[in-house]
C-alpha cells in the first residue's frame, strides 16, 4: 500500500509552521490613561443617587448685624502679682522725695506688687532687698497688660 501525501499540501503546512514561529511578537495596547478616567468619573456619576427634594425648608439662621463697633475690654488676668523695674529706681517710704528714701530697686529686677498709691502714678511693691514696702514711681515699672490693677488695694504713706 503506498500512501501519498499531496507535496504542495505539506509544503505548505512546512512553511506556515516555520512562518508562525518566526513571527514578531504582538505589541502590547498603549493605554489611554485619559479616556480610562473619563470613562471611570462618568460611571461615578452615572452610579450617584441625588437627595430626595424635601417640601419642608430649612430653618433660616439669623445673622445679627453689628450696630457699634467696640474695642472689647482686654482680658485681665487676676493671677499677675509682679511688675518688671525698668531703670535703677528709688524706693521710698511714701509717693517720691518728700519721704525718706528706702532703697534703690536694681533695674530688670522682678518684684512684687502690694497695692495701689493713694497718689496717683505710684505702686507699693514689696521691697526685694529690705523685705517691707515701699513706694516706687509708675513710670519706673513695667506692668503686664493683661494685670488688672483693680484687685489690688488702694494703700496711703505709712499703712
Amino acid at each position: 500500500m503506498k500512501s501519498y501525501y499531496p507535496a504542495p499540501l505539506v509544503i505548505g503546512i512546512f512553511i506556515t509552521l516555520i512562518l508562525a514561529g518566526c513571527a514578531p511578537e504582538a505589541t502590547p495596547p498603549t493605554v489611554d490613561v485619559i479616556g480610562t478616567i473619563s470613562v471611570q468619573l462618568a460611571s461615578d456619576m452615572l452610579t450617584q443617587t441625588a437627595s430626595a427634594h424635601s417640601p419642608t425648608p430649612q430653618p433660616v439662621t439669623p445673622t445679627l448685624l453689628p450696630t457699634e463697633t467696640m474695642t472689647p475690654e482686654p482680658v485681665r488676668d487676676q493671677s499677675i502679682r509682679t511688675v518688671v523695674v525698668i531703670t535703677n529706681a528709688p524706693c521710698w517710704f511714701g509717693p517720691g522725695s518728700a519721704y525718706p528714701l528706702e532703697s534703690y530697686i536694681s533695674e530688670t529686677k522682678i518684684v512684687e506688687v502690694l497695692g495701689v498709691g493713694s497718689v496717683e502714678g505710684w505702686y507699693i511693691i514689696h521691697n526685694p532687698y529690705f523685705n517691707q514696702p515701699c513706694w516706687i514711681a509708675a513710670s519706673d515699672v513695667q506692668i503686664d497688660p493683661a494685670m488688672d490693677p483693680s484687685i489690688f488695694p488702694v494703700m496711703t504713706p505709712g499703712h
